[in-house]
Formats: structure tokens, sequence, C-alpha cells
């Protein structure tokens, strides 16, 4: 359904405009108290002003950028100067990255922009007669999304469930007080929830979301507190599975396509629409300039991210999920191969020349990530498909939740109380099978952790699946730093001479 892109574009134009540097911005809004919350229209466009921030950050503008260029997935190398920024995006992969890096800044910006969002919705409700308890719950659950998030991301965090009463420099609260919080507040959400998933409840939380939120909580639960919570994990994606309502896409890559609002297998998206800007911009991110040629773009992409050649290689070529990787050499809308005329004078940093030479020719294999990687170098991310005449922005939604994760998740829990669990083997079994492979009997943690990685690949996943499996601070191409502090990152530096009260994470 394309209803709430259409409403949240007119919404972030006409109701709010805030400052996202602290945590009790001031609020502007052309709604009165004589006019807001009178009718179901005014009350739904206030509530999706709260939903605005995921737009930006989750299509490509920080959060996917840190979840996933700082993994063993993919990297942005830089290809003879347009991907330098001054070695940003090198240090992002290799985990040096610095305190004031745009893409932290922008993804704190977009949790506690989005809590004060809710804090200030919430607090604005409460203080009316009409119907507007439904309203309440929804910014309830909508902000523990964005809590977990921060949580996720940097541990301890400030919580504040106020708007007109918050600090005005709090302090952080400690990660497992927080998961407690959520844990407590989901609980009380579920059943009060709509069950319902379409029309104007598109995109927006329901109580599957919640479900699929605490799942994810309880999942990670060991790296928030120290405890796992395996069971009610698995008892939790069992609840999903037997409310009936989603189910695994026949196609795996239909869930990405344009219009993908029909998938039955996503069960929570950011919405992205071409009319409201460049939020999501895949195609701009990851094709070559001469791609314009490729799909009749109005203007030329600006080739920069690319899968790691190992993780390309992680699949196998019967895995019908590996058609989400462009590579090979690249065509016009006519069929004529593209040259490349840059590709006969690139010399590396160790003076070789590109081997392709001329022809536009996506190779796995990267050449290097800092400073002179071949223009032609590395399989470009295609899973979200590329309409033709594109221009900056795409229309596709951006999946947060899917009933293969959950899946997953149920056969991860269960795997982690049983490594012989034969409900666990089934489970990747149904995943596997939709991407044309067989079983893997016996399942091992490898296993486990590679299906996982492949299913949910670029979905702003691959950075938490990694802590989870212990696996973040090992070594992979090009990046050699074993920092166990790494796993969170630091609080922005506009933050902290913002706020005297916040305390920067350990080793920044």
């Amino acid at each position: 359904m394309k209803y709430f892109k259409i409403r949240i574009i007119v919404l972030v134009l006409i109701s709010v405009s805030y400052s996202c540097t602290d945590l009790d911005p001031e609020v502007y809004s052309q709604l009165t108290p004589e006019t807001q919350y009178t009718t179901p229209n005014v009350i739904l466009a206030s509530i999706l002003t709260a939903y605005a921030p995921l737009k930006n950050s989750y299509g490509n503008n920080g959060y996917f950028e840190i979840q996933e260029l700082s993994t063993e997935t993919s990297a942005a190398p830089a290809k003879f100067g347009p991907w330098d920024d001054g070695g940003i995006w090198a240090r992002l992969h290799r985990h040096e990255w610095e305190n004031n890096a745009w893409f932290i800044d922008n993804t704190w910006n977009m949790c506690f922009s989005g809590i004060a969002s809710c804090n200030r919705l919430i607090e604005e409700f409460e203080s009316q007669t009409g119907d507007v308890e439904a309203a309440i719950i929804e910014l309830r659950a909508l902000r523990a999304f964005y809590y977990f998030t921060a949580m996720d991301l940097w541990g301890d965090v400030p919580l504040v469930t106020s708007f007109n009463n918050a600090e005005s420099n709090p302090s952080r609260t400690d990660r497992a007080t927080v998961y407690s919080f959520l844990v407590n507040e989901l609980n009380e959400l579920i059943p009060i929830l709509p069950e319902a998933s379409g029309g104007e409840l598109y995109g927006r939380m329901n109580k599957w979301t919640a479900m699929a939120l605490l799942t994810r909580l309880y999942l990670n639960s060991e790296v928030y507190t120290g405890t796992p919570q395996w069971q009610a994990a698995a008892d939790m994606a069992q609840q999903i599975i037997d409310g009936g309502v989603y189910s695994l896409q026949p196609v795996y890559l239909d869930n990405y396509i344009t219009d993908n609002s029909g998938s039955v297998e996503n069960i929570f998206v950011v919405t992205h629409s071409i009319s409201s800007g460049g939020a999501f911009n895949m195609h701009m991110r990851t094709l070559h300039p001469l791609n314009r040629e490729t799909y009749g773009f109005t203007t030329g992409p600006w080739n920069g991210y690319t899968a790691l050649e190992e993780f390309y290689n992680s699949f196998d070529e019967a895995d019908l999920r590996k058609e989400m990787f462009i590579v090979g050499q690249q065509y016009t809308l006519s069929g004529d191969p593209i040259q490349d005329p840059n590709g006969a004078i690139e010399i590396d940093s160790e003076g070789n020349p590109d081997p392709d030479g001329t022809p536009l020719i996506f190779t796995p294999y990267v050449n290097e990530l800092w400073p002179k990687a071949f223009s032609q170098a590395g399989a470009r991310i295609g899973k979200y498909e590329f309409a033709i005449g594109l221009d900056l922005a795409m229309d596709n939604d951006f999946p947060i939740f899917r009933y293969a994760e959950i899946l997953l998740m149920r056969a991860e829990a269960l795997w982690r109380m049983d490594n012989s669990s034969t409900e666990a083997v089934e489970l990747i079994r149904q995943i596997r099978e939709r991407a044309g492979l067989g079983e893997i009997n016996p399942l091992t943690e490898d296993d486990l952790y590679d299906e996982i990685q492949r299913e949910l690949a670029f979905e702003a996943q691959a950075r938490t699946v990694m802590i989870r499996f212990d696996r973040f601070n090992n070594t992979w191409w090009e990046k050699t730093i074993t920092d166990p502090n790494k796993n969170l990152f630091p609080i922005p530096t506009s933050q902290l001479n913002g706020n005297p009260n916040l305390v920067q994470n350990p080793g920044y």
C-alpha cells in the first residue's frame, strides 16, 4: 500500500521540524490546541511524524552504513576518488571510525529525535479527551523500537520517557535497565496492539511487529544483559508463526521489488517513495556511473558500496539468493556492452593495472580498500530492484522484520539450547528450500551463522548478528583491529559537547 507513503510526505512538510542534537528538541507545529487531534485524519497525520526519522537513516544515510559496511559483508572501497571522502569509509570498515563520523551522528539523531517525537505526541494525546488511546499505544511501541536500536548501538543510553518534564541533560541508563524497560513495555503492549497489518497500518507498529522486536530483544539478551533468554526468544517466535498472518514469499527477491507492499513476508518496513526525495538510493550508492545506460537513470550513480569477495563466494552457485549480486559485463538498455575508458588507465597502489581493461565488468575481487580500488571492482548490491528511469530516489520499502527472520530466530534459539535440535534443522531447511538448496544436518554454528547472514544480507543486521556470534572482533579483508570496545559505537562528539552528563564509551 502506498497510502502511508503519501501521507508521511505531506506531514513531514506541514507538521514538524526539530533539531536532533539533544533529547528534548524544540518542536514547531502548525497544529493549534483548537485544531489538533479532532479527527482521525489529523490523529493519523500526527502519528506518522514519529516515523519520519526512520526514512533517512534506514534508507542509506547512517544506520545501514554502520550495520553493514563495518562488517564482513560489504565495504565502500575508494574507487579512484569518488568514495574517498578523506578515508572515512575505509576507517568504518577497519573499525577506526571517529567519534564525530557523520553516519554515527545521523543514527544517534534518528534514534533520539524519534524518541523525542514519540514522547511529545504521547503527552499531547494524553491531554486530549477524544479517542486517542490507540495512538498512545502505537507510539509507545515505536518508541521501544527506537530505544532498542539505540541500546544495540551504544549500550548505556539516556532513558527518557517524558517530553515536557525531560531533564535538559540526562545521564546514561545502564543497558540492562533499558533492556528490562523494553521487555516490560513490549509485553504490556502486545495484547493491546492491533493485529491488522495492511491499509493504514502498513509500515506501522502492530502486534506482530512488537512481537518480532521482542523476539530479537530476547535473542540478543546475553549480549545486552549477560543472561541468555533463548527459550523466551523461541516461544515468542512461535507465537508469530502460530498466528498464521505471514509466510515465506515464494520468490526471495520479490520481497525487495519496486512495489513490495504486497509481500506476504514483510512484517514491518520503512516506507519509501520516489516523490519523497533521495532517502533510499541504493542504486546511486552501489552502481557505476555508466550504469546510467543500463537502467536509463536520469543521472550517473556514485560507484560506492560493494560486497566483499569472501561473502559473495560464501553463496553456493545454486543459491537463488546469489541473484542479489550484480557481476559480470554490464550492458546498455539496448543490450550493447558498456565500455569504461578509465579501465585502461587505472593503476592501483601496487602499480597493477585493472586486468579487465575498458569493458565495464564487475568482478567479485576488490584489489584494495583504499586509496585506489579499481572502478569496476566488487560485486554490486542488487538486492533491491532498480526500476528503469530512476532519478535519485527509489520506491522500494526497506524491510526491518520479515517472516524468514522469525524462522531463523526460532531456529537459532532452539539450536543454542540443543545443538542437535531437529526442529532447528527443519526451520533452516524451509529457508534454504526457497533458495533452491537442500537440508543441512547436522547443523553447526558456522552453518547457522552463514545462513543467517546470507538470508538477511544488506538488511542492516550484519553487525548485530556478528556480535551475537562473537565474530565482530575477528579479522577479515582489510580489517585487522580486534578491539572488543568496538562492539559499541562512540557517543557522538556533538552530544558530549551539548550534554556534560553524558559519559563516553570505553576505548574512545
